[in-house]
């Protein structure tokens, strides 16, 4: 039986090259990736020839902010909203060249 835990779901964004690797098309790293290996942002990895997501359904952390701290700050004042987010981060800022 599978968990959300052991979701693996195939993306859109990739194509096949000539030398047996996968280039992930999501982002400007454009990761070329040989089997088994993750991309920069760890999210994505090549698995049987294809780039799948290995976050689906798994979240970091979850959050009850207000909701002006949202761009819906005009929406409902005063109420609670449930913030949440999942890992991953592939543009290289300065925040996240930690252990590259």
């Amino acid at each position: 039986m599978k968990t959300a835990l052991q979701t693996i779901v195939p993306t859109r964004y990739w194509h096949s090259l000539a030398d047996g690797r996968v280039q992930c098309d999501l982002c400007p790293r454009a990761c070329q990736l040989k089997t088994e290996q993750r991309g920069l942002c760890f999210v994505r990895a090549n698995q049987d020839q294809q780039i799948v997501l290995t976050t689906y359904g798994r979240s970091s952390g979850f959050c009850v902010d207000p909701i002006e701290k949202k761009p819906l700050n005009h929406f409902l004042p005063g109420t609670p909203i449930l913030s949440f987010g999942t890992a991953g981060c592939n543009l290289t800022c300065k925040f996240a060249k930690i252990g590259i």
